[in-house]
């Protein structure tokens, strides 16, 4: 037998195992290179990280986001968020006298009847201002409206108009959102109004509309004379 004839019998012998193997890998490579979709060949024995993605998989769920509060409004007037208001109307007998809306995040009025602070609390109101001295029952108001679950805040005002210290004081809490929906009260709503004036007034509005808004919250001629002289207007 020569050299050639042995080296064809051979080639021929070694055949059927290398089909086999090309025919085992010969359909999931042929599928794989004509659809995209189709199973990637893997190393069942590799990491997870080091295996091909599936570029038709589907996308894994986005995970859900956390429930969220309404963000807090940049101001008393700032209407954009969803954040709880003061309660509306000009009106709430049984619980505060003379009450009046001053803003949307700001409610207004004289005396709180004791018996009302749960339903305040009830209505929203967050935090309750009281510009009433010791004498008039600041200091007794403080454990039922903490016992209703609000905060409380004193700032007695025993003059006629308050100081400018006390409107800074004021300002302070009117301008954090986290205090709202607030509500300042007095006896009568009278030093409310005249706080209100001078608290807008220092927030940069015109000193006679600053007036007309304290009038309306309840701004009486008994302590206007002492507003008008703090903004520099002539007397009435």
């Amino acid at each position: 037998m020569t050299r050639k004839t042995r080296k064809s019998l051979l080639s021929a012998a070694f055949m059927p195992v290398a089909v086999v193997m090309v025919g085992a890998a010969g359909p999931a490579a042929f599928a794989q290179a004509t659809n995209p979709c189709a199973p990637a060949l893997v190393n069942p024995c590799a990491p997870a990280a080091a295996r091909p993605a599936n570029p038709c998989a589907p996308a894994a769920a986005a995970p859900a986001k956390p429930a969220q509060d309404a963000a807090f409004p940049a101001g008393p007037y700032d209407t954009t968020t969803k954040y709880t208001q003061a309660a509306f109307g000009d009106k709430m007998p049984g619980i505060v006298k003379n009450y009046l809306r001053a803003t949307p995040y700001i409610g207004t009025g004289g005396l709180i009847d004791p018996a009302g602070m749960g339903m305040l609390a009830g209505l929203g109101f967050k935090t309750i201002v009281n510009l009433n001295t010791a004498e008039e029952g600041a200091t007794t108001e403080g454990p039922l409206v903490e016992k209703a679950g609000m905060a409380y805040i004193n700032v007695p005002v025993p003059t006629k108009a308050p100081t400018a210290e006390q409107i800074a004081e004021l300002s302070k809490v009117l301008n954090d959102p986290g205090n709202y929906p607030i509500l300042v009260h007095c006896e009568s709503a009278n030093r409310v109004g005249a706080m209100w004036a001078l608290y807008r007034a220092a927030s940069g509005v015109p000193a006679e509309i600053a007036v007309e808004e304290g009038r309306t919250i309840g701004l009486k001629t008994s302590r206007e004379p002492a507003v008008r002289e703090q903004l520099g207007l002539p007397p009435l």
